[in-house]
């Protein structure tokens, strides 16, 4: 018997699928607050108050409730080869989500009630967050190639035992 330390074990324990869906699902909820709840709430707001943006509520609605599921989706496949794809999918919708708001990126709203017009263009910052989900397409890519070239690697370091 040496006092030498045993090699590390290279196990790993997969939470059940029940536990991650209910982390996914609470998940959700604020995720849904952010991406629909307060965009819809200050579009209301502003619809209020005579200022409309070209933005519809059923773009964010439908473009916020789509990234919000792909998200918890991603948690919930988190340990199988779905990971990459739904991952890759997430990002792809940011990013389509970015480029249709990019679309739209310039404002002009009148002051009700005198001749001023404040202009404000978003078009720069929201090409800056198209970086964002890039990299997420990427980063789905590589572990979709990974995961197909070498089952289960990444397992022991995402749920080590």
């Amino acid at each position: 018997m040496s006092g030498a330390p045993e090699p590390p074990t290279h196990g790993f324990q997969i939470p059940p699928l029940g536990q991650r869906i209910l982390a996914s699902g609470l998940r959700l909820v604020p995720l849904l607050v952010v991406l629909v709840g307060l965009p819809l709430a200050g579009l209301t707001f502003l619809g209020s108050h005579g200022i409309s943006l070209p933005v519809s509520d059923l773009t964010v609605t439908g473009f916020g409730l789509a990234i919000a599921v792909l998200a918890a989706a991603r948690s919930v496949v988190r340990p199988s080869r779905a990971y990459g794809p739904v991952s890759i999918a997430a990002s792809a919708t940011a990013f389509v989500y970015l480029l249709v708001l990019l679309t739209e990126a310039s404002y002009h709203i009148a002051v009700p009630g005198s001749s001023v017009t404040i202009s404000l263009n978003v078009a720069r910052l929201i090409a800056l967050l198209l970086l964002v989900p890039a990299f997420g397409i990427a980063a789905g890519v590589v572990t979709t190639i990974e995961d197909a070239r070498h089952p289960m690697e990444r397992l022991p370091y995402e749920y080590p035992a």
